[in-house]
């Protein structure tokens, strides 16, 4: 059976933390539709890369969502508050996909976003 997550009022003061895959940031999910990546957050440097070398759809999503955002990063370090709508799409912002975001955000005491939301 599959996990189904949700925002709730409980989980919107709460700072979750992420490090993997050589990004790291601070996220705070304030509304059901708004994840906020605090800014000064870390971007990974490169995207990995299919067997035969070219970009997998992960990839290229990230890469266009950082381009929607250049204007807010800064020598792979964002410089303002973004805001997204989703844990997936932070995750491909920040490392161009790879693990499950859920998996990866984590409160001080190492309690994931997944064991917070999933009802």
């Amino acid at each position: 059976m599959k996990d189904n997550h949700k925002w709730s009022q409980e989980i919107s003061g709460i700072e979750f933390s992420f490090s993997d895959w050589g990004s790291e940031g601070k996220v705070f999910w304030q509304r059901r539709k708004e994840l906020v990546l605090k800014a000064g957050a870390k971007l990974a440097p490169d995207p990995q890369l299919n067997k035969d070398g070219t970009l997998n759809f992960s990839a290229k999503f990230g890469k266009a969502l950082r381009a929607d955002h250049c204007d807010k990063i800064k020598d792979g370090v964002t410089t303002e508050d973004i805001v997204f709508p989703s844990p997936n799409e932070l995750g491909i912002f920040l490392r161009y996909g790879g693990e499950n975001t859920w998996l990866s955000l984590k409160d001080k005491d190492g309690k994931t976003l997944h064991d917070w939301s999933v009802c």
